[in-house]
Formats: structure tokens, C-alpha cells, sequence
């Protein structure tokens, strides 16, 4: 008896191991790592997309890696990267603690399931009704909402003249300006404390998602890391600080449109938000985790200025009476709480990408002088005159825009995604819960795709014929299911604001050069160009 009970001990483990084996193999290769936390000391936390491309010179296109308790599977290719994010098995988002742990799932970025397909439709359809579809009724008033953000610009380049100026700052404010316009239908008044205060929070919360990493792997680091306990308050805190201006600005645009809140969507920590001021303006706390003193001052909501046009805020504020007043089950997913998450993707992800893709574009035509001439006499050949801009009708442009996407991928590693159920990829077996990353940097940056890739050549995306190329390796916005929504108003904006600059104006550097080491950038959410000045000379 005992003999029986030990063979069939041995032979159930023995099957259990041989399973585990067959799956083991069935996975892509990859490095070995260390227990529980994986391949994640090996990695450059300064330059993660730098180590991961190495890796994918060593293991191939596809291969497996160890994160502390995630298991990530990293693609450098572009067809693997179509195939995988074409599929429904691969539309959700990877298990990370700020994905699920501080975004909670909400807004359109963390969002999966049945919430993100239910935002993306009303994203998209939106969007297009803007203006941002190529062939839209609305194109003309978007462009005029464009413009009148660059004019901004150029009015605050005028006052500098003959002056070194932060030009990647003054370029985030008019930009963010014309988001506000297009998410809230406000704008802040021209160096509102608010705004900056926003601005310095967005930034430095952008920073700390970026360094964060660990983390979002190993969750349990927060409660025994003293630097990472004031990483996620500085996360925690902006975040509940954006909401809250979120809120304020949200009840004055129900009082405009004439729309009262509705009590089954309300949001339970906002409960009491307006009652810290006689006149109900909320507080705004200026803090930095590397500051111990903190500032404080009031926001009133009438100092923004009321703006034409449609606008993202109002869109959902009209869907989310609809829903709840037919007691539509998917009021579910237009909820206030929803509505702050969602808002805040919508900036960032309008602002913060376009303002990098600019900043990095302005420094690499300073550095190629004859690229930014070429680039200008297009613009005064086609537009010599102001008026509404075509993207497609300044190839040299868009090329060196796309360059400039690709020598510097704003988001190196991608935005990775989660796989949702046991599937395959590539004759390789991807588990649910996979987290699966789509490795730009080493696509963008392939020697065998782009001849001598660390080379500024705008050439690569135009024609024999001077048309802009468009290879199929070059995937700034991603790509499927969970593409940018809006890859049009960041191309816009883009093409907007350089040929209305650079039919006036040539820039050059008035700080040095940066050196190699500051070229590399610095990764937080994005990769960030180096801080230079610029001189913004008259033609």
C-alpha cells in the first residue's frame, strides 16, 4: 500500500513537472533572472528601452523576460507588433500597479473590457466631429483653433526678440492651450498662476510614472522604500489635485451649457469640494518631492475664458445625462469619477506627446541648419501666406517630423499592452496576464530597416518624386485596436505650429550643443529632449 501510494506520488508530480516543462518551452526564449524580482536589476532604469534592445539583438524579435511578478514579452518587430495589437487577445493592459493600482482601470488608457471599447466609440466619434478626420466638414474651424494657439506663440516669441528664450516652454503653453480648448472649451488667461501650478504638477507627475518602475512590478517596494513611498504620494497627490481642478472646472461648464449634476453619477470624495471658500473656488497645494514647504492659493473658475467651437467636457456631460435619464445600462461608464480620468488622458495624451515630438524636432533642426532651410523654403513655396495648413502638402516637413519621431520615439518601450486570454504569437505561447511590449526604440532603431539609424535624415520618408514615404516600420502612434485616437490632432498641431514659426522665424541654438550623453534624453512617461535655449532670428 505504502509502495502503491508512493508510485503514484511520483507519478502525478512527475506528469505535473513534464506539463510545466512542455509550457516552459512552449514560451518565447528570453534571459534568466533572479528570484522574485526577476530581470528587473539588470535593467538600465535611466535608459530601460536601451537594455531591452540589446536583448532583442541576442534573443530575436520576439522573447520572454521576467519583471518581478509580471511576465512581459517584448517585440521588436513591426509585424509581429501588427499581428499581435490586430487581435482582441492582446486589447488589454498589462497588470501594472499604476495601471491597476492608481489609475484603478479608469479613463481610456488603463481602461479594458467593456468600459475602454464604450470610451474609445465616444473618443473617436468625437474626435472625427472636431475636425480631426482628413476629409471632415469641421477641418476649417479646427485649423482656426490651431492657429490662434500659435499666434499666442509667436506673439510671446515677438516680446523676446534678440533674447535667449525657453522655447519648448513657451511652445507647451500655447499648445496646451489649444488642448484645454478642444477638452474643457476654456482657456486660461496668458501666465495664470493656475495653469502653471497645473503644468508644473502634470510635469513632475510625468517624471515619477517614469522612474516608478519597479513598482509597478514588485507592488510590495512601496510599503519598505522610503524614495518610492514619495514617488506614489507625488503620483497620488497631483492626481487628486488634477481632479479636483478637473472639478471645478467642470461645474462651471455644467452652469454655461445649463446642465445640473446628476446625483446617481456623482463622485463621493468630491462630496464637499467647493465648500473650502466663501465663493466655493477650490485650493490648489504647490508641492515637489523635493521641496518641504508648500504653497498654496485659491482657483476661481471665472477667470478662464469661454472658447467657440466643440469641445470633449460637453460631448460627455450631454451622453451622461442621456444615459442615466433612460436608465441606460452603460450609464455605468459615463460616471464623474470616469469622467476626471478620462479628461486627464485626453490632456495628456493631446499635450504631453505633440509638446515632446516639437521640443525634440525645434533642437535637431537648430543642430541641421540646411534640414530647418529646407524645410522653410517649402513653407513659404507652398504657404506664402497665412491661412489654413495642409500636411500633405509639405512633404519636407511631415519627413522631418517623422524623423524626428523615429531617431527620438517619444515613448521608447511603447505603450505596453496585457494579454487577456492564453493565446499564440509568433509559434510561441503568450499566458493571460502577459504583459506585452511593443519595443519602438529597437524598431525605430533597427541598422537592418535604417541605413545608419543614428543618423538625422529626413530623406529616409520622402520619394524619388519628393512624396512623403510612409515604410511600414515606422509606427509612432502604435498601431490596431488601441492605436492613438488622436494621431490627426498631433500631426495638426505639429504641422500648424512649424510653418506658421518657420515662415517667420529660424531658430538656432543660444545655449551649446547638447553633448551625446544629454542626447540620449531623459525617460520618464516620454522621452524628453535635454533643456537648451533658442534664439528665434527674423527671415
Amino acid at each position: 500500500m505504502d509502495f502503491f501510494f508512493l508510485w503514484l506520488v511520483t507519478f502525478v508530480a512527475g506528469f505535473w513537472i513534464f506539463k510545466k516543462i512542455q509550457q516552459w518551452q512552449s514560451l518565447p526564449p528570453g534571459p534568466w533572472g533572479l528570484p522574485v524580482v526577476g530581470y528587473l536589476p539588470f535593467l538600465d532604469r535611466h535608459q530601460p528601452h536601451r537594455t531591452l534592445a540589446k536583448l532583442s539583438k541576442e534573443y530575436g524579435s520576439i522573447y520572454g523576460i521576467g519583471m518581478g511578478s509580471v511576465y512581459a514579452v517584448v517585440l521588436s518587430d513591426h509585424k509581429l507588433v501588427r499581428d499581435a495589437f490586430a487581435k482582441e487577445n492582446f486589447s488589454g493592459r498589462a497588470p501594472l500597479y499604476l495601471t491597476h493600482g492608481i489609475m484603478k482601470g479608469n479613463g481610456i488608457i488603463c481602461a479594458e473590457g467593456g468600459l475602454w471599447k464604450d470610451q474609445r466609440k465616444l473618443i473617436t466619434t468625437w474626435l472625427k466631429s472636431f475636425g480631426m478626420s482628413k476629409h471632415s466638414v469641421s477641418r476649417e474651424k479646427l485649423e482656426k483653433r490651431i492657429a490662434s494657439g500659435v499666434y499666442e506663440l509667436l506673439e510671446n516669441v515677438e516680446k523676446a526678440a534678440g533674447s535667449p528664450m525657453d522655447l519648448t516652454h513657451m511652445l507647451s503653453n500655447s499648445l496646451g492651450n489649444v488642448v484645454n480648448e478642444i477638452i474643457f472649451g476654456f482657456k486660461f488667461p496668458p501666465e495664470d498662476k493656475t495653469w502653471h501650478w497645473f503644468r508644473q504638477i502634470q510635469e513632475e507627475g510625468c517624471h515619477e510614472m517614469g522612474v516608478a518602475g519597479v513598482v509597478n512590478f514588485l507592488p510590495f517596494i512601496r510599503f519598505i522604500s522610503s524614495s518610492t513611498q514619495k514617488t506614489i504620494e507625488v503620483l497620488t497627490r497631483g492626481q487628486a489635485q488634477t481632479h479636483r481642478l478637473y472639478a471645478s472646472i467642470i461645474d462651471r461648464r455644467r452652469k454655461i451649457i445649463g446642465l445640473p449634476s446628476i446625483k446617481e453619477a456623482a463622485y463621493a470624495e468630491h462630496e464637499n469640494l467647493f465648500t473650502e471658500h466663501p465663493e466655493g473656488h477650490i485650493k490648489c497645494i504647490k508641492y515637489s518631492k523635493h521641496a518641504s514647504n508648500t504653497e498654496e492659493h485659491f482657483f476661481d473658475p471665472n477667470i478662464l475664458i469661454p472658447t467657440d467651437g466643440e469641445c470633449v467636457l460637453d460631448n460627455f456631460l450631454l451622453e451622461q445625462k442621456r444615459r442615466f435619464e433612460s436608465g441606460d445600462e452603460s450609464a455605468r461608464y459615463v460616471t464623474d469619477e470616469q469622467m476626471l480620468y478620462l479628461l486627464a488622458d485626453m490632456f495628456g495624451a493631446g499635450l504631453d506627446t505633440t509638446s515632446v515630438t516639437l521640443a525634440w524636432f525645434l533642437l535637431y533642426m537648430a543642430l541641421y541648419p540646411e534640414e530647418q532651410e529646407l524645410v522653410r523654403k517649402e513653407i513659404l513655396s507652398v504657404y506664402p501666406e497665412d491661412g489654413e495648413v495642409d500636411g500633405s502638402q509639405l512633404p519636407h516637413l511631415m519627413a522631418a517630423i517623422c524623423e524626428t519621431q523615429r531617431i527620438r520615439s517619444i515613448v521608447p518601450v511603447g505603450i505596453p499592452h496585457g494579454c487577456i486570454e492564453d493565446t499564440y504569437l509568433g509559434n510561441y505561447r503568450i499566458p493571460k496576464g502577459t504583459m506585452v511590449i511593443p519595443l519602438q526604440w529597437a524598431i525605430h532603431m533597427d541598422p537592418d530597416v535604417w541605413e545608419n539609424p543614428d543618423e538625422f535624415r529626413p530623406s529616409r520618408f520622402l520619394g524619388d518624386d519628393g512624396s512623403l514615404l510612409k515604410p511600414p516600420e515606422f509606427i509612432p502612434f502604435q498601431t490596431g485596436k488601441r492605436m492613438c485616437p488622436g494621431d490627426e490632432l498631433s500631426r495638426m498641431l505639429a504641422c500648424g505650429l512649424v510653418a506658421r514659426l518657420f515662415r517667420r522665424r529660424r531658430v538656432r541654438l543660444a545655449s551649446d550643443p547638447p553633448s551625446e550623453e544629454e542626447m540620449k534624453g531623459t525617460v520618464g512617461v516620454t522621452l524628453a529632449p535635454p533643456t537648451v535655449s533658442y534664439y528665434c532670428d527674423p527671415i
